[in-house]
């Protein structure tokens, strides 16, 4: 796998759609075990949600109480994701001083903050209020369409001087990219910011790879995957079949089964 390019595994959170959340401990083991061995850095083990609803799993929540029960392999970097829409009708400092520990008493490394472009002005509270309990903070714009590519550009122009947050995500959110249209978003970002950036794809169309590798040969150096591609709508990039493009497989097949079976459940009880 090339230098300064990582997979950042979301297995726990995407997937968390197929099942409310529900993944049991022994998987959650298995899962970061399996992480470890094939050498993936980051992995995403769920949401921190703010308000509580007792139909949805651990992996909602992803407390730090909850994480505690896992022997953490220390190779591995774990990222939590929370919802800028959701925190901003809070009071920000009071939610997130509930939310999260200083880094030193958290097993937490990256929070990802999953926002609406047009909103994005809105994280400057919550990134710096992260930065100072010593997270590192991922800024993840969601829901870009191609007609609004100007809007964008203002938002990116905008953020640009913040110099607070470590990576800048964008999010083909409805799964309906074009590798044409992840190379010009790029370009657009480009032109404004100079830092790290990160991909999040779905697989509407079965383009979840060929945009991925896109955008880290347009210089995009996070790109997210969940194994088996499971997740929400589309589903998401496998992450074992943009390791075989790195050169770089693991065999995720007892995982996979488990994963399966919990979405099987899932379609089953919905219906």
């Amino acid at each position: 796998m090339k230098s300064g390019f990582h997979i950042l595994d979301c297995t726990l959170r995407d997937g968390g759609y197929c099942n409310n959340w529900h993944f049991p401990d022994d998987l959650v083991r298995d899962y970061l075990s399996e992480m470890q061995k094939a050498g993936i850095k980051y992995v995403e083990t769920g949401l921190r949600l703010v308000e509580k609803n007792k139909n949805l799993g651990n992996c909602a929540y992803c407390s730090d109480e909850f994480l505690g029960k896992f022997s953490i392999p220390g190779e591995l970097e774990i990222a939590v994701m929370i919802k800028g829409e959701e925190l901003i009708t809070t009071d920000i400092s009071k939610t997130l001083d509930r939310l999260f520990a200083p880094k030193v008493n958290s097993p937490v490394s990256l929070v990802r903050i999953a926002m609406p472009f047009q909103k994005a002005a809105k994280s400057l509270q919550i990134i710096e209020t992260l930065k100072y309990k010593g997270y590192k903070v991922s800024l993840n714009l969601t829901k870009i369409h191609l007609e609004s590519l100007n809007e964008f550009a203002e938002v990116i122009n905008k953020i640009k001087n913040w110099q607070n947050f470590d990576i800048l995500y964008f999010a083909d959110t409805s799964g309906k990219f074009s590798p044409e249209d992840i190379e010009t978003i790029i370009n657009i970002t480009r032109q404004n910011y100079s830092g790290p950036l990160g991909f999040h794809g779905h697989n509407n169309q079965s383009l979840a790879l060929e945009n991925s590798l896109c955008a880290t040969k347009n210089g995009v150096s996070f790109i997210d995957s969940t194994v088996t591609g499971t997740g929400k709508g589309g589903g998401n990039l496998a992450t074992e079949v943009l390791m075989r493009e790195f050169g770089k497989g693991h065999d995720f097949n007892t995982l996979g089964l488990q994963l399966l079976d919990i979405s099987r459940a899932n379609i089953i009880y919905s219906s």
